[in-house]
């Protein structure tokens, strides 16, 4: 479990902010951070939610759904956090990009997770 989780942290502290600052190069007209600050914010609550929430959420919901869910969670913390980061613009359009993207992203991850998971459970019954 311990190999699972630090695995986990390993992919998403490089996948969000490096997601994160990709995206905002890619769309700098739905996505452009006003600060390091805020990109690195976003990146740390991000990876924070995911990693609980692999844990949880993915055991509760399977893949399919908590990928979903996790793609409509990436894109609603992002567009908000464009109103606690006045100098940021975050668009509607871009969130929604981000959360697709970084959500099909997180599906690969989740993959991994679940089987690691089920190899786990099955062990110890």
């Amino acid at each position: 479990m311990a190999k699972r989780i630090f695995l986990n942290f390993l992919y998403k502290i490089i996948l969000f902010p490096g997601g994160l600052y990709l995206l905002s190069v890619v769309f700098p007209q739905q996505i452009a951070f006003g600060s390091v600050q805020h990109w690195l914010y976003v990146s740390l609550l991000l990876l924070i939610i995911g990693l609980v929430a692999d844990e949880i959420v993915l055991g509760m919901f399977g893949i399919y759904r908590a990928t979903l869910q996790g793609a409509v969670a990436i894109g609603a913390i992002l567009y908000l956090s464009g109103w606690l980061f006045m100098d940021s613009h975050i668009t509607i359009l871009g969130s929604i990009l981000c959360g697709i993207i970084l959500g099909i992203l997180e599906f690969i991850m989740h993959r991994y997770v679940r089987t690691d998971q089920k190899k786990r459970k099955f062990r110890s019954t």
